[in-house]
């Protein structure tokens, strides 16, 4: 089961690793009031019980923290009462997973998720949707400086923000609030390990990155 709070709404989505089996979301509601409903149905929906869920994926972030915080503890809580592994992994890396193969060996992709007050939350991975640098939140103003010399693919959700700052010769893929869970499950199936921690993952402004986001742009090339 795949609990994400997130990304302005709230989801369940049930998966195999052989298949997405059901998603139930709701957009109207607090994730607080919810949740526990979309679990009642989606299990119901696909014939299930409590007891056949066999893991718990939930999404750490970015996003409202009283959203996030609200998915991870009821994440935490299933996991103890049935005695299941949870895995976490942030929005931007499950998206950048749910796009793979979009870039080429040469490039990299940055994911964009839109935060408040004109904000994104950002970070870049290669094109086998592993993170290359850390995620921050920038200004929409100070994107297109990291843009320069770089050779990559923008994945962001849909936003005409971003369509008129990008320029013509970058690849843009709008994701659509999309998250393949199922691809997902295999990249943690694959690196469990990689996705034990299950802690908020809560962005707020780097002072460096306030001065120049350069400094994003020199951590990248660390990596």
């Amino acid at each position: 089961m795949c609990v994400n709070t997130s990304l302005n709404s709230c989801s369940i989505n049930l998966v195999s690793e052989n298949k997405n089996i059901i998603c139930y979301e709701n957009k109207s509601n607090p994730p607080s009031d919810i949740i526990s409903i979309l679990v009642k149905e989606s299990l119901e929906s696909a014939s299930l019980q409590v007891s056949d869920i066999s893991g718990i994926i939930t999404i750490i972030g970015p996003g409202n923290y009283t959203s996030i915080r609200v998915g991870i503890a009821f994440s935490l809580g299933l996991s103890k009462s049935q005695s299941i592994p949870i895995y976490g992994i942030s929005a931007l890396e499950a998206i950048a997973i749910s796009q793979k193969g979009v870039c080429k060996e040469s490039e990299n992709a940055l994911v964009l998720i839109k935060a408040l007050q004109n904000q994104y939350f950002i970070q870049i991975f290669n094109h086998l949707s592993e993170p290359i640098s850390e995620p921050i939140k920038s200004k929409l103003s100070n994107i297109s400086k990291l843009l320069s010399n770089e050779d990559l693919v923008l994945i962001s959700l849909e936003d005409d923000e971003i369509e008129k700052l990008i320029d013509k010769k970058y690849k843009l893929i709008n994701s659509e609030n999309y998250i393949d869970f199922h691809k997902v499950l295999n990249q943690i199936i694959k690196k469990p390990n990689q996705y034990n921690k299950v802690s908020p993952l809560y962005l707020s402004d780097p002072v460096a990155e306030k001065k120049d986001i350069s400094w994003f742009v020199k951590k990248k090339s660390s990596y």
